[in-house]
């Protein structure tokens, strides 16, 4: 039987720029092909479009900066992307993925979005079962969209942002 796994207190708010070293360390020990440095200055310079949200517990001595879990998204037009998800590896399983991808869905709603889309690894059966459980579903197919190693990318898109009755 799986033990839960149990986060400590943390918050949810935007990063920070002095949160961008930390952010590639942990994108680093997440992925194959992580995104640089560079990357995540150029998401957190996005203004109004762009966010970067963190669970950030008490930092302490920690070099990742207390942050547990990340989620980078842009809004354009009527569409929310979703950039990247991450959860620090010791605290998958704990529902952290789950709250941040539904808090950055609401940031896409208020910000007029209407429609979440997303790609995924083929084989990454964890975040697509909790995409699929939040509502995405596959609707098209990148070939070879990933590296080391090479695999297929499942495009996944949520509709309806906000859910029924909620529409303006």
């Amino acid at each position: 039987m799986s033990h839960a796994v149990s986060l400590p207190p943390y918050v949810v708010e935007e990063a920070r720029h002095e949160d961008v070293e930390a952010l590639a360390s942990l994108e680093r020990r997440c992925y194959t092909h992580p995104w640089s440095v560079r990357g995540f200055r150029e998401a957190l310079r996005r203004g109004e479009h762009g966010l970067v949200l963190v669970a950030r517990a008490p930092a302490g001595a920690d070099p990742e900066r207390g942050i547990l879990g990340y989620c980078v998204i842009e809004t354009a037009a009527d569409e929310l992307h979703v950039h990247n998800l991450a959860v620090r590896p010791e605290y998958r399983g704990g529902g952290l993925g789950r709250r941040l991808l539904a808090i950055a869905l609401d940031i896409g709603e208020r910000r007029g979005a209407r429609v979440a889309l997303l790609e995924v690894r083929e084989s990454n059966r964890p975040a697509l079962g909790l995409y699929r459980s939040m509502g995405f579903e596959s609707v098209a197919v990148r070939r070879n969209y990933y590296s080391q190693p090479s695999e297929d990318a499942l495009v996944l898109r949520k509709d309806g942002l906000g859910g029924p009755g909620n529409q303006s």
